[in-house]
């Protein structure tokens, strides 16, 4: 799975923080799909690949029309959390630097 390069960018803010870190997207038309963040040698990268992975450090559950609106700048990521509209488990931390690399596009200007 090729993610946008927006999104990519977005990523590569948490291979400082959480090297070598998994994170498993859980949607409900079995699409499921993960994302790897590594620093090798300060060369960040960022690979995402249909399927599960084993144990990932933080596993997200959420409907489709979540993640497009989380994408898409029209849903913060934490304001989803904080709905619920996305279930995690692992690592508390990672899910939170994670929802704060996704502020809704009126957001990002509010920094």
């Amino acid at each position: 799975m090729q993610l946008p390069d927006s999104v990519q960018e977005r990523l590569y803010h948490l291979a400082c923080s959480y090297p070598l870190a998994r994170v498993q997207f859980r949607l409900p038309d079995a699409c499921d799909f993960y994302v790897y963040v590594t620093d090798a040698s300060k060369d960040y990268k960022v690979i995402s690949e249909f399927g599960q992975t084993d144990n990932p450090e933080l596993t997200l559950e959420m409907e489709n029309s979540t993640l497009s609106a989380i994408l898409d700048g029209q849903l913060s990521g934490r304001h989803a959390f904080l709905l619920g509209d996305v279930q995690y488990s692992g690592n508390r931390e990672l899910a939170a630097a994670l929802a704060g690399l996704f502020p809704a596009n009126s957001e990002e200007g509010d920094r």
